[in-house]
């Protein structure tokens, strides 16, 4: 993970807690001692799952008025597909040390992409930034995404993971983790299908979501992944 800022890319379907490990991962970043930061939600859907957090609401014009180095806020923004743009635009120009929750993003991403969606892709390292993309399946990411995100957040999708698109990054890996997931759910009870996995990129590291604490423990992907053990030096 970098110490400036990341992109993550949640995907998975419907009721297996995207959501839910979206904001905890931005909770974190709010929460945490030192260098804390802001959260700010784009809502398109009026996804519900967001009146269960401290969301102030923000209008677009508000954005620019916001004091981004005062104390961390958690905020909402609910707006239409066609104002997405223009909140790209703002939080590139204005938002410092922010976590940007982007719920259900995959329509946003496909095709050639506008400006302003390219260049809200740099503020990671550029704002201190934490970009968290949710979408349902790796067959609707963009490539530029996919190439853009070091974090993937690993839940279970419509994917076959034996037949994932070459646009996928870290395809062995990320069809293990996949595998991995869907075994855990299968030990899981009907709408608790809430298994992850995060594999950093850059780092090439595995964050495995443990049942009992509800915390993540880091592997070195070189142990994790067994394609990888050839490699390793004693």
């Amino acid at each position: 993970m970098n110490a400036k800022g990341n992109t993550w890319l949640a995907v998975g379907t419907r009721d297996v807690g995207k959501t839910y490990t979206a904001m905890k991962l931005a909770e974190d970043f709010f929460l945490r001692e030192k260098h804390p930061k802001s959260i700010v939600v784009f809502d398109h859907s009026n996804n519900d799952s967001y009146r269960h957090y401290p969301l102030i609401p923000l209008e677009l014009h508000q954005l620019p008025l916001v004091n981004w180095w005062a104390a961390p806020f958690q905020a909402i923004v609910r707006g239409e597909e066609e104002e997405f743009d223009e909140f790209c635009q703002l939080m590139t120009h204005f938002s410092r040390m922010t976590c940007i929750v982007f719920d259900d993003c995959g329509l946003f991403f496909e095709g050639n992409l506008t400006q302003e969606r390219k260049r809200i892709l740099k503020t990671p390292k550029n704002n201190l930034n934490e970009l968290i993309f949710q979408g349902h399946n790796y067959a609707e990411m963009a490539p530029r995404l996919l190439r853009e995100s070091n974090m993937y957040v690993v839940k279970q999708t419509t994917d076959d993971p034996d037949n994932l698109p070459d646009k996928v990054i870290a395809k062995r890996q990320i069809r293990q983790l996949m595998i991995e997931v869907i075994r855990e759910n299968e030990t899981r009870p009907e709408k608790m299908k809430w298994a992850t996995r995060i594999y950093d990129t850059e780092s090439d590291e595995v964050w495995i979501l443990r049942q009992d604490s509800n915390t993540f423990e880091i592997a070195p992907g070189a142990r994790h992944f067994p394609f990888l053990q050839k490699y390793r030096t004693v």
